[in-house]
């Protein structure tokens, strides 16, 4: 069995540490999640039973927007980010919800930080799974399909340093 359909791009980002050092200083992060911090801009979203309310996409990350645009052919109107304080956080087995999202969209994943490697598990047969590192810069694409097909998770990493994962979707409004 093949691994899932992905689009990796380890260098989408073209200056990723100073994209790093923005989201430091500038981000008010949410504490409400246990296992990590979070933060969204743009529509409304709710994720893991937080509603996050409307807020102006930065510059910084509408620049994001539209490279996203030209290499997916759809512009995100919602980034939600996670904030990956060292490698003891994680996200476990899961699949995004598609049915807020507009048609032949998926989720982008925009990956500053710390390397770190997400793990795809087949929803057919669960003894098969595939990682990919996501390096400093990173940008992975993942369709309807995968999300249909495969689960994905962040595992824990020791000794891993601090990871922000930027998730960009085009939500239905």
């Amino acid at each position: 069995m093949s691994g899932p359909p992905i689009h990796l791009d380890p260098a989408f980002v073209a200056s990723p540490d100073a994209l790093l050092e923005w989201l430091r200083s500038a981000v008010t992060w949410d504490e409400r999640m246990r296992a990590r911090q979070t933060a969204s801009f743009g529509v409304p979203y709710d994720y893991s039973q937080i509603a996050y309310e409307a807020a102006p996409i930065p510059a910084q990350l509408e620049a994001l927007c539209g490279r996203i645009e030209a290499a997916l052919g759809f512009r995100p109107n919602n980034c939600l980010l996670n904030r990956y304080a060292d490698g003891t956080s994680s996200m476990g087995f899961h699949s995004d919800a598609l049915d807020a999202l507009a048609p032949g969209t998926g989720v982008v994943i925009v990956s500053v930080g710390a390397t770190r490697s997400i793990t795809y598990r087949s929803k057919a047969d669960s003894s098969v799974r595939f990682d990919y590192p996501l390096p400093h810069g990173s940008m992975l694409y993942m369709s309807a399909a995968v999300q249909q097909e495969w689960l994905h998770a962040i595992p824990k990493a020791d000794g891993a340093g601090e990871r922000i994962s930027l998730t960009f979707r085009e939500i239905l409004k």
